[in-house]
């Protein structure tokens, strides 16, 4: 092993730890005040239930198929946050809730928590990309084949409040096949006019509730949700860990198969992996959503695969 690779390991284990201690101390704080009902209606339960459910593929995808055991932990220390996030944020130990089931603190914790949704646009005050984020939302509520009454209201919401002309966009089945691709290439378009930070994590909070507004989070949602997520954390230089991702790439056949793909991917260029002469589609953060990639390409008949990085 290369001195790199013995520093860069030694900077993994520390970045376990201190994911570790910092979320020790998030919980810690909250703990202390868990039966304050102001402390639980603050914890937002839709956010920690899609991290859960996009945790827990990527815990199997680490500990089973992959078996790193740092990036297994790091996965595992953000899961039981996630639970105790549940826990506190469902108000189980608030004083008056005593002798209520948990599954009903939950629904009433969910059924708060969407009649605050309009907060969140009231806090974006006109941000930099308007039309950009209008654009992601619009992609984001088609992504199921159907458009649901609130994420209509929603977009006319956000639209009115930042003095921008709405999507013209109604309830109901739509013919257009929605796009994951579409959608992050979106988000690279607003990331690209480099919003504030806090900005860009808000767009976060904003998909989160879009994806929960119908009340359904489809598995498409809950892919593109994964990657725009790890976009955005690389944008605002959240992670202390550095983050697992997956290359795509396309292996042509034939001259006429370089051509198609050159086609599909202007400037596309061949480079030379152990394996052969390749073209790199891209690097993700999710690898369900490396998965949908590969699909596409495969698809129109190019013998794509995923590379873990």
């Amino acid at each position: 092993m290369s001195a790199f690779e013995s520093i860069v390991g030694f900077l993994v284990v520390i970045g376990v730890a201190i994911a570790a201690v910092s979320n020790y101390l998030i919980i810690n704080k909250l703990w202390k005040r868990k039966h304050m009902k102001d402390v639980a209606e603050s914890v937002s339960i839709s956010a920690a239930l899609l991290g859960l459910a996009t945790a827990g593929p990527l815990l199997i995808q680490l500990a089973v198929i992959d078996r790193t055991l740092l990036p297994t932990l790091k996965t595992v220390v953000g899961i039981i946050t996630g639970i105790v996030f549940v826990a506190i944020g469902s108000g189980i130990w608030v004083r008056e809730n005593r002798g209520i089931s948990f599954g009903r603190l939950l629904l009433r914790s969910l059924k708060l928590e969407k009649s605050e949704s309009t907060d969140l646009i009231k806090a974006m005050l006109q941000p930099k990309g308007a039309d950009e984020i209008l654009r992601i939302l619009e992609l984001m509520a088609k992504l199921d084949h159907h458009v649901h009454e609130t994420e209509v209201e929603l977009l006319a919401q956000f639209a009115q409040r930042w003095k921008v002309d709405p999507p013209a966009l109604r309830a109901g089945k739509v013919t257009e096949d929605g796009s994951m691709i579409e959608i992050r290439e979106a988000v690279e378009t607003y990331l690209g006019l480099q919003p504030p930070h806090e900005q860009a994590a808000q767009l976060l909070d904003v998909l989160n509730l879009f994806s929960t507004a119908d009340e359904d989070v489809s598995r498409e949602e809950r892919i593109v949700v994964e990657e725009i997520n790890g976009m955005i954390q690389q944008y605002v230089g959240e992670d202390t860990v550095e983050r697992r991702t997956y290359e795509v790439v396309i292996v042509p056949q034939s001259a006429e198969q370089f051509d198609a793909v050159e086609s599909l991917i202007p400037g596309a260029q061949l480079s030379q992996r152990r394996g052969g002469k390749v073209i790199s589609v891209g690097m993700f953060f999710s690898h369900d959503y490396a998965e949908a990639v590969c699909d596409k390409y495969i698809a129109l008949g190019l013998f794509t695969a995923q590379v873990s990085g």
